[in-house]
């Protein structure tokens, strides 16, 4: 059965708008309507989808000898010294010639 559309007019605070602008991106959808409309249709229907996920809770693992994070800044700042400490080769190459047949000046 079609049920045509109708317009309105929604005031959405900053964060969630950008919730939902990130919501209609992962989910493909045309619009911030079309994504505003399926999570609505969802909520009402009592669907979760399985794209969806509603909560974080079980998906990061929290290590026991530091159950308030207290020394986190110290563990991730070791990775990031780490990383900077490393050498890495950086390349300053030409852009190649033009494939339309166009010589290149030099």
């Amino acid at each position: 059965m079609f049920m045509p559309k109708k317009p309105l007019s929604v005031t959405l605070d900053e964060q969630n708008l950008l919730w939902l602008r990130g919501r209609a991106a992962v989910t493909k959808r045309r619009s911030l309507s079309e994504a505003l409309d399926g999570l609505i249709t969802a909520a009402r229907t009592g669907g979760h989808g399985a794209d969806a996920p509603r909560s974080v809770v079980g998906t990061i693992d929290i290590a026991a000898d530091d159950p308030n994070l207290d020394h986190a800044d110290d563990y991730i700042n070791t990775f990031v010294t780490g990383s900077l400490s490393r050498p890495f080769l950086a390349r300053n190459t030409a852009p190649a010639a033009s494939r339309t047949g166009a010589k290149s000046r030099g």
